[in-house]
This record gives C-alpha cells, sequence and structure tokens, in this order.
C-alpha cells in the first residue's frame, strides 16, 4: 500500500468518525443536553460535513485546511476529558480530530516532498539582487 494512501486513509478515517461520533453522542448516547440536539450536531459536524468530499479525492488545499480545522476539535476534545460526565466522548473526540490531524498533515508533507523530488527546478532559490555585491 502506498503511503499516501494510508495518511489519505487515516484522514478519512478521522473526519468520518468524528461526524459518526457528533451525531450518535449527541442524539442517542448522552442523558442530558443543554442545547437542543439538532442546533449541537449541526454546529459541531456542520463544517466537517463541507471537507470530506476534499478528503476523499485528496485535495491539497482542504488537507492543508483541515489540519487547522482539527486544532478545534482537539480543544474540544481536552474540553470534554476534563469533564466528567462526558469523559469517554472527550476521549473519543480527541482520538479521531487527532487522527484526522495526524493524516491530513502527513498526506501534504508527503505529496510536497514527491513533487520537491519530481520537479526540483520549480523549488530553486534564487539569488536575490542584494547578494550579488
Amino acid at each position: 500500500m502506498d503511503i499516501v494512501k494510508l495518511w489519505r486513509a487515516m484522514a478519512a478515517l478521522g473526519i468520518i468518525g468524528l461526524v459518526v461520533l457528533i451525531v450518535l453522542w449527541n442524539s442517542w448516547l448522552t442523558p442530558v443536553q443543554v442545547y437542543p440536539r439538532s442546533v449541537e450536531i449541526l454546529f459541531l459536524a456542520g463544517p466537517l460535513l463541507f471537507f470530506t468530499r476534499g478528503i476523499m479525492h485528496a485535495r491539497r488545499y482542504t488537507m492543508v485546511v483541515i489540519t487547522m480545522v482539527s486544532f478545534a476539535y482537539i480543544l474540544m476534545g481536552i474540553w470534554y476529558i476534563l469533564s466528567v460526565d462526558e469523559i469517554i466522548y472527550g476521549y473519543l473526540l480527541f482520538a479521531f480530530s487527532f487522527l484526522m490531524f495526524l493524516g491530513s498533515l502527513m498526506h501534504v508533507w508527503v505529496m510536497d516532498k514527491r513533487e520537491k523530488l519530481a520537479h526540483p527546478e520549480r523549488f530553486k532559490k534564487k539569488k536575490s539582487k542584494m547578494s550579488r555585491r
């Protein structure tokens, strides 16, 4: 298996796991909700659905953006880990969001390395006018 496919699969598993976890936890598994269930599902799982197609098709821009978005879900997972009532939800949220972060980050890193090896002339450093002295 190609290493790029492995990293993309990790990112895809992370985002799909996050969406499924958020929907299941907020619709059936949590006993008490402060906000309406539909609002919480919409605000937590909704943004992830915009990025799902880009991750499935391995679009570079989506992979870069999802690394930044995953930090919010990592922090939310830490927040729920510190909560006594929803500690399991916090650990699962942290695990899936970290999986999404690591998979997308490494996918972009490996693809950039391959691009640099395939086309080294694009990445040569140009001499600046200041260095001619």
